[in-house]
């Protein structure tokens, strides 16, 4: 133990002499195990921590699996037909739910109206989970049947931020969408925290009986049944039971909760584990270079040491303790970095983790941390450890040795150079290529404009279905008089924002699908839709049949010969007429292709409410504020809500792509960083190790220009090594983001060309800026010397 000390000790003084080695030791191996410590917490909170509910490994999530009459296998929700079926027979689940979001937020009425995420979940969900409400109670199977007295339970965040965090809120009322409704209990902190406001799952006659209605479906198996046996008892189950009752006929399949949750988690994590591994890598090398060259000009001194009886194993020992010291050191500095990026870390990770997984340093990362940085101490200082530590007294005192000691430095450091930039290289080339993605990805042609209007939602309190088919059509026509306004519409479905309706119409007596869009005239001028025949909509178009437009694809489909333009279908009873066609639209974003779509009247049939989009000259703020005043205008009660650009809708979209590019950018560009700082000092080292050299060769008529030239060259022989080889290794290992590019190879010829030219060239630059500096010696002062 005092030797262990003493080493410490020694190891801590040597660093101290050497502050600027040091100091670069320390922030080379902090960015690698700070990186490293960072992308780990992320990892533990979206992998390592187990669902925070009691006995986890016992939940399910449960689908089923129809095949369809083109063979196709379709993967949908069980019906609540199937969930009865499984909760009466009682051998494998001990509680079965179902749940739901709701389609859109609901408002919830007051002195400061406004709009809430709403989630429907049937009497067993909190059970299921094992969650006891934190303020009264959860719903039972009184809550569940059509008619019984609407009640809701509050989410702890919305309970505290809209109710003050007022214990006697149970047993009061709220109205919710024009509907009084009790609140019966306010749900735990963390649970679920997204959904402010929960309600009963109470189905109308025809939905949530059959599959695929949109709901899902989790499971609790009773203790000491596994998910292979309940999976089998289910089948036959299920099997007889579609027999029985003339079902169509599914596979019932079960998942593990933990996975289904974090089945999106494990390609993302897993590269940017090994990006963030390869930058560790890269650093590790960079240090191992710099105490290869370090400890060249160190074997007098351990000569020294040998000779008055130090062992080999004595200085293998110091000379890694000092390895672990620099690691330790790093890694503390590297813990601080993590500390301070993890916000900005978990606000651009590209995954949607649990609210109840936050990101943490905790115990597990800090273990973490300090393991990563004794194996990564160990692990750079080994190699320089046992050359250095095999020092001969005899050679290391005498001008050869020092010559073959330098030797051996120089021929480890251009290995590991090459090893450095081949990593580097891998990463530049995954960035490079997420890059040629994203632009491609953003360059797709969305059907319009998203930087040219505005959308809003404005919504009435309380209304009903006459003050909705009034309101927005009066609204619309109010914003129209707006200084600044160009045009003004509403939609029940935003562009960009994605979802539709599906539903059945009849074309010239043919029955199909087809997806609908409700619009108020307006609207397409207001978006910028183009118009491909026909005309847009106008206020004056009223009566029967009632206006429509279609999508070129729309148009297609419904209307395959001649024009669509004045061509009727029918709709829910209702007639409509084709005024226009307009260009395909990707309401989904530019990920997606358009579908078609069939954009029908407001006010026909149930009404619902609109977004409102305005194309204006006006910013948002200012706009913002004159929607409001009208909308009051029209009705005084109104919620005005999500007042944002066509461009935020976009964004949304592509917000996904966009952090996966930054991040794998940014983690390229610290590769490319710490392999310059490589290659730059070990070619200062090589000119310092080789001045006597240079002023031998310039004594003799060399020029400085060849000096130059000559240090550059021997620095950049390993680099080439080293690009020949990342190719290679790109070219393997970027075929695991292939599914992460849009319109863009794996192996792109270009973009490999292009970051090898960076690599090089930035190389280049390295070697050139320290290799000037052997054109300046003096060759007078060289040979003295010599």
């Amino acid at each position: 133990m005092e030797t262990l000390v003493r080493d410490l000790r020694l190891g801590c003084r040597l660093l101290l002499r050497q502050p600027g080695f040091s100091l670069v030791a320390v922030l080379t191996l902090a960015l690698g195990i700070g990186g490293s410590t960072a992308i780990f917490s992320v990892v533990d909170a979206a992998l390592l921590r187990p669902l925070p509910y009691p006995n986890p490994d016992r939940l399910v999530d449960i689908d089923i699996e129809v095949r369809r009459s083109n063979g196709h296998l379709s993967r949908m929700g069980p019906g609540m037909e199937d969930v009865r079926d499984w909760q009466e027979d009682g051998r494998i689940f001990s509680h079965v739910a179902v749940w739901r979001n709701a389609i859109r937020p609901a408002v919830l009425d007051g002195p400061q109206p406004e709009r809430v995420r709403v989630l429907h979940i049937s009497d067993g969900y909190l059970s299921l989970h094992g969650v006891q409400p934190f303020l009264g109670r959860g719903f039972g199977p009184e809550d569940m049947h059509r008619g019984a007295p609407p009640v809701v339970i509050l989410g702890y965040d919305f309970w505290r931020s809209r109710f003050g965090g007022d214990r006697a809120i149970v047993g009061t009322t709220v109205r919710l969408d024009n509907q009084p409704a009790t609140i019966v209990g306010v749900l735990p902190q963390g649970f679920y925290a997204k959904s402010k406001v929960w309600r009963p799952l109470q189905p109308p006659d025809s939905v949530f009986t059959q599959r695929g209605s949109g709901a899902s479906t989790y499971g609790r198996m009773r203790p000491g049944i596994d998910i292979e046996e309940a999976q089998r008892t289910l089948a036959e189950l299920t099997a007889r039971l579609d027999r029985e009752q003339g079902r169509e006929a599914g596979t019932v399949r079960l998942e593990s909760l933990y996975e289904s949750t974090t089945a999106g988690y494990f390609t993302t994590t897993k590269i940017l584990t090994a990006a963030v591994g390869f930058i560790l890598l890269i650093a590790c090398i960079n240090v191992a270079g710099l105490l290869l060259a370090r400890g060249a000009a160190r074997r007098p001194e351990l000569a020294i040491r040998a000779s008055i009886g130090a062992g080999r194993a004595r200085l293998f020992r110091q000379l890694l303790t000092e390895s672990v010291v620099l690691s330790v050191a790093g890694g503390a500095v590297g813990l601080l970095l993590a500390w301070i990026s993890l916000d900005v870390l978990v606000a651009n990770i590209p995954l949607s983790l649990p609210s109840n997984s936050p990101v943490t340093l905790n115990l597990r990362v800090l273990a973490f941390a300090a393991g990563l940085s004794l194996a990564t101490g160990t692990c750079f200082g080994l190699v320089p450890a046992i050359r250095l530590s095999g020092v001969r007294v005899t050679d290391a005192l005498s001008h050869a040795g020092r010559r073959q000691g330098s030797a051996l430095s120089r021929r480890g450091g251009q290995a590991l150079i090459a090893i450095e930039v081949a990593l580097a290289l891998v990463l530049l080339a995954g960035a490079g290529l997420m890059i040629r993605s994203f632009s491609h990805l953003t360059a797709i042609d969305v059907g319009f404009d998203p930087e040219s209007f505005l959308t809003m939602e404005v919504v009435p309190v309380n209304p009903d279905d006459a003050t909705l088919k009034q309101y927005y059509p009066a609204l619309v026509e109010s914003l129209r008089n707006v200084p600044g306004v160009e045009a003004a519409g509403a939609s029940d479905h935003v562009p960009l924002a994605g979802g539709s309706t599906m539903t059945r119409a009849i074309v010239e007596g043919q029955r199909m699908s087809v997806n609908i869009r409700r619009f108020v005239p307006g609207y397409f001028e207001a978006v910028g839709f183009r118009l491909k025949q026909g005309r847009f909509p106008a206020a004056s178009d009223r009566g029967a049949p009632a206006p429509s437009m279609l999508n070129e694809k729309a148009a297609a489909e419904m209307f395959p010969r001649g024009s669509a333009i004045g061509r009727r279908f029918e709709v829910a009873k209702a007639e409509y007429v084709v005024l226009g066609i307009v260009g395909n639209v990707r309401h989904s974003g530019p990920l997606w292709p358009a579908e078609p779509e069939v954009y029908l009247a407001f006010g026909i049939g149930e009404a619902r409410p609109m977004m409102i989009t305005v194309r204006s000259r006006e910013g948002a703020p200012a706009l913002g504020s004159a929607v409001r005043q009208a909308a009051r205008g029209v009705g005084p009660r109104v919620v005005v809500d999500r007042i944002r650009r066509g461009s935020d809708w976009f964004d949304d979209r592509v917000v996904t792509p966009r952090r996966r590019t930054v991040l794998l950018g940014l983690l390229g560009g610290l590769g490319l960083l710490l392999s310059l700082v490589g290659i730059f000092g070990m070619t200062a080292y090589a000119v310092a190790r080789r001045t006597q050299e240079i002023g031998v060769r310039m004594a003799f008529g060399a020029r400085p220009a060849q000096v130059v030239r000559t240090m550059v060259r021997d620095s950049l022989w390993p680099v080439g090594i080293g690009i020949v080889s990342g190719l290679g290794g790109a070219a393997l290992a970027t075929r695991v983001i292939a599914t992460f590019l849009f319109d863009t190879r794996p192996t792109e010829p270009a973009t490999f060309a292009a970051v090898a030219l960076l690599l090089g060239v930035a190389a280049c630059l390295a070697a050139w800026i320290p290799a000037r500096r052997a054109s300046r010696v003096d060759p007078v002062a060289a040979l003295r010397a010599e």
